[in-house]
């Protein structure tokens, strides 16, 4: 599929702000092209089928994200791991389309092995460019990224829930922070600590 294509591409955002607002199943085909002012047989014309159009929207979607997180991470390549992490909050916490679109696959994952697949993929991508800008910030950059992604979906998640905008941020922020100051004590653990860990307790100078 030609995403370069300016009528698909008008297709591929329509049908998921439709997807994201009304479900999958709810869904038609002649609602999209409604949506865009045209005919349903013009959308038919670039889709043979509403499944078929879902799992385009889905890699399509999913593509912008992966983009996204290229971008943030480029923009922020110098920076410290905090400013890393809240640059990632755009692409992957995203608007409500966005938010809307992901719960609808999320849950047609669960039945649909092609859709699962091509989740996968994307999961696999976003946890590579992660891993590989937090390399040097934490001592597990694999389960780092991959935690990092499951919050920001959980919190998408949440605040789909409750509508809560400004809890769902500042639950992300204490996040960051945590992670911040795990990743700190990690890199640049205590004398204490190092003491502990070897069995040799500081000498003690005696009084004169």
């Amino acid at each position: 599929m030609d995403w370069g294509n300016p009528r698909v591409e008008a297709i591929l955002t329509a049908a998921a702000k439709c997807f994201a607002r009304r479900g999958f199943n709810a869904t038609t085909l002649a609602e999209i092209g409604k949506e865009l002012g045209l005919r349903k047989s013009i959308v038919h014309y670039y889709f043979a089928s509403k499944a078929a159009l879902v799992q385009e929207v889905q890699s399509f979607s999913y593509q912008r994200v992966v983009s996204g997180i290229r971008a943030a991470l480029s923009m922020t390549s110098a920076s410290p791991l905090d400013e890393a992490l809240r640059s990632l909050w755009a692409p992957l916490h995203g608007d409500d389309t966005t938010k809307g679109l992901n719960i609808e696959i999320w849950s047609a994952i669960r039945r649909d092995p092609e859709m699962r697949r091509r989740a996968a993929v994307l999961q696999s991508d976003a946890r590579k460019l992660l891993e590989e800008r937090f390399t040097s910030h934490v001592a597990d950059p694999e389960a780092f990224a991959i935690l990092t992604l499951a919050v920001l979906d959980g919190l998408a998640v949440a605040e789909s829930v409750s509508g809560d905008q400004e809890a769902t941020r500042a639950a992300f922020d204490a996040f960051v922070r945590l992670a911040e100051s795990s990743a700190a004590s990690s890199v640049n653990p205590t004398a204490d600590s190092g003491r502990m860990a070897s069995g040799r307790p500081e000498a003690r100078s005696s009084a004169a």
